[in-house]
């Protein structure tokens, strides 16, 4: 890999490190998922700050040297945040990057996670069920995971309802816990 290089990536996860530091987790369409520091992006002249909101898709321009990598510049291709959100859409999006964050290894490379990803997000702004169901089960495909029957009579008989609670605890029973964004909601 090259010192220097630009990556497209969708903002996974973020955390707050020292005073004005992020610890940014990427995922990309070809180095899969990234993590890297953007230091001083929390400081109020930051112009990163906007770019690296949970959800958007951006564009970062990364230094690495001893596998480590630094958030130099990034711009937004796709803000998630662009238009008012309502509180399951963010929900919704919160436990899918913690599904993401947490499935896929630092520095593993799934094919196709990345634009499934775009996917869900993109149906999440939509406010369309049926594409963010039909892609979290193409998830389970790459993740390598089987598709339990329930899943699948659920969402062939359109009972979206509780394919999507199937979904969920076939997630946490391959997680061997709950997952952290049902907290926030409840």
């Amino acid at each position: 890999m090259n010192r220097y290089h630009t990556v497209t990536g969708i903002v996974i996860n973020k955390k707050t490190v020292r005073e004005n530091d992020l610890l940014i987790t990427l995922l990309t369409p070809k180095d899969g998922k990234i993590v890297a520091l953007a230091k001083g992006a929390t400081n109020i002249k930051s112009r990163r700050l906007g770019s690296l909101q949970l959800g958007n898709i951006i564009q970062a321009h990364l230094y690495t040297q001893n596998h480590r990598s630094w958030i130099s510049e990034t711009s937004v291709t796709t803000s998630f945040l662009r238009h008012p959100k309502n509180l399951i859409q963010v929900s919704l999006l919160f436990y899918f990057l913690e599904l993401i964050n947490r499935f896929i290894a630092e520095n593993q490379h799934l094919e196709g996670s990345f634009f499934i990803s775009q996917n869900i997000i993109q149906a999440i702004n939509r406010q369309n069920v049926i594409d963010f169901i039909k892609n979290e089960i193409a998830l389970l495909d790459i993740l390598g995971f089987g598709k339990p029957p329930q899943i699948l009579l659920s969402f062939q008989s359109k009972d979206y309802k509780n394919c999507q609670k199937y979904l969920k605890l076939y997630f946490e029973s391959l997680l061997e816990k709950p997952l952290e964004s049902n907290k926030l909601f409840n």
